[in-house]
C-alpha cells in the first residue's frame, strides 16, 4: 500500500513539475506612458524604422507564454506631430492595419473601431498565412504617438482568459 501512494506522490509531482506557473504582474513604462498585465517581466527592445514620414523609433515590451508558444506585446512609437494632427484618424489607423497585416503577410479576419481615453483605435483579428498563428492586436492614437497591444498564440489554442485579461489591463497613464 505504501508503495502505492509513493507511486501516486511521484505521478502526481511530475505533473504538477510539468505545468507552467504564471505570473501576472502590471508592468508600467513610464517613458511610455502605459501599464498593463503581464504574464512576467517583459523583454525590452528599441528599433528604428524607416518610413514614408521620416525614422520612427519605436520600443517593444514582449513576454513569452506558454513556453514560447504566446506572445504578448505592447509597442510604441512617436510619429511627427504634423502627420498625426490629421483630422481624419481614420487614414492614420487604416495605414496602420494595412502595415500590421503586411508584417506578416496575413489576412485580416475582423476589425472593429474602439477608443482607450477617448482616443481613437482599432481592434483587429489577423492569421498568418501559413495558418499556423493567430493575432490580436489593438492600435490607439493618442497624440503623435501610436500604441499596438498584440497577443500572438497558437491558432488552435489562444487563451481567451489570458487575452481578455492582457488587452483590459492595458491603461494610459498622464494622457
Amino acid at each position: 500500500m505504501k508503495k502505492r501512494i509513493v507511486a501516486l506522490l511521484l505521478v502526481v509531482l511530475l505533473v504538477f513539475a510539468g505545468c507552467e506557473v504564471t505570473t501576472w504582474k502590471e508592468f508600467e513604462s513610464k517613458e511610455g506612458g502605459f501599464s498593463v498585465q503581464m504574464p512576467g517581466p517583459p523583454t525590452e527592445k528599441r528599433q528604428t524604422f524607416n518610413t514614408q514620414v521620416g525614422s520612427v523609433d519605436a520600443r517593444f515590451f514582449t513576454v513569452e507564454s506558454d513556453r514560447g508558444a504566446s506572445v504578448f506585446m505592447v509597442v510604441y512609437g512617436d510619429y511627427p506631430e504634423a502627420l498625426m494632427a490629421a483630422e481624419d484618424k481614420t487614414i492614420l489607423l487604416d495605414a496602420a492595419r494595412d502595415g500590421a497585416v503586411g508584417n506578416i503577410q496575413g489576412t485580416l479576419l475582423s476589425e472593429r473601431a474602439i477608443s482607450i481615453g477617448g482616443h481613437p483605435g482599432r481592434e483587429l483579428q489577423v492569421q498568418s498565412s501559413d495558418g499556423k498563428l493567430a493575432l490580436q492586436i489593438r492600435i490607439y492614437l493618442v497624440g503623435s504617438r501610436q500604441y499596438q497591444v498584440v497577443m500572438v498564440s497558437p491558432k488552435a489554442t489562444p487563451s481567451t482568459a489570458d487575452r481578455d485579461r492582457f488587452f483590459d489591463s492595458f491603461k494610459l497613464k498622464g494622457n
